[in-house]
């Protein structure tokens, strides 16, 4: 049975008594929470069992840790000058092991290059890459849920796109102040790319309904994906980027009954959390505790 659960980078105390008063169980933790000194995202092993202990204590599973992976496109394009960072990913996976939990939600932040030529490049360090941590990923015992980066536009910047005519074949070229895209690993496509670059049973995606964004089929998603989803999300929008407008789920064009049954007979027993949640009906809404209360419901 799926299981909804939060993500979180506060303290096990402070988890505990969300989880308690939303009523899950589970919770995915943020490498940066329990990063180690001098170090570049790489959790400290000794503080993260400490944690992960006093959840379980508590009754809360800890089924993934959320990383980023990234930002500087040079990590793939230069692998030699920047190996701490991709040796830094590898001990990430290590320590998540060691410490008993089963999966990496694992963001590829990597900007698309203007320069459609450049593109095999790009691709070419990324999956290089991937072959280095998949095999870490075997070793201990870790699944990779790859998550590309499928973001709506800012509000004020959605608004001034369309205005200007703005469509879905300008995302390449569309690099306003603010909008931090394009991205590289961007849709379903890139997704499966990874997947069929490393064949292993711990190479997965995470799946995220947001791949709706960027043009992906969420219903057919879930059989394209069977048997590799190591983590999953809901996210709710109206639209198709650059119009996608982030909203509450249940308010936007993803049928979260019909995909979250669609979960459960693809044999997927894990996590899902919400995110992106739209904005706020006014002081003191939790949108989190609403979100979660939704997904309940939406399982039946």
């Amino acid at each position: 049975m799926v299981q909804v659960g939060i993500p979180s980078g506060r303290d096990a105390e402070t988890i505990i008594a969300r989880c308690r008063a939303l009523g899950v169980n589970r919770v995915a933790l943020y490498c940066a929470t329990f990063r180690a000194e001098g170090e570049e995202d790489v959790p400290d092993l000794d503080r993260l069992r400490e944690a992960v202990a006093r959840l379980s204590g508590a009754g809360i599973a800890v089924p993934a840790m959320i990383k980023w992976f990234g930002g500087d496109p040079a990590v793939v394009l230069d692998r030699t000058g920047h190996r701490r960072e991709i040796d830094a990913m590898r001990r990430t996976i290590s320590a998540i092991g060691r410490a008993g939990i089963p999966s990496l939600l694992h963001y590829v932040d990597l900007a698309e290059p203007p320069d459609p030529s450049d593109d095999a490049a790009y691709w070419d360090g990324l999956i290089a890459v991937l072959r280095e941590i998949v095999p870490e990923a075997e070793q201990a015992d870790v699944r990779l849920a790859h998550h590309g980066i499928w973001r709506c536009l800012p509000d004020d910047l959605r608004t001034s796109a369309l205005r200007s005519g703005v469509k879905a074949t300008d995302y390449r070229q569309y690099r306003p102040e603010g909008w931090g895209g394009p991205y590289l690993v961007r849709d379903a496509e890139g997704i499966q790319r990874l997947l069929d670059a490393a064949p292993s049973p711990y190479n997965g995606v995470a799946f995220c309904t947001g791949m709706h964004i960027t043009g992906g089929d969420v219903p057919s998603l879930v059989a394209q994906f069977r048997g590799k989803i190591h983590f999953a999300q809901a996210r709710d929008v109206r639209g198709r980027w650059p119009a996608a407008e982030e909203v509450f789920p249940g308010e936007g064009e993803l049928d979260f009954p019909h995909i979250l049954r669609l979960l459960r007979e693809a044999g997927y027993e894990g996590m899902i959390h919400a995110e992106h949640l739209g904005h706020p009906r006014g002081p003191g809404d939790d949108l989190e505790a609403r979100a979660v209360a939704y997904l309940k419901t939406a399982m039946g």
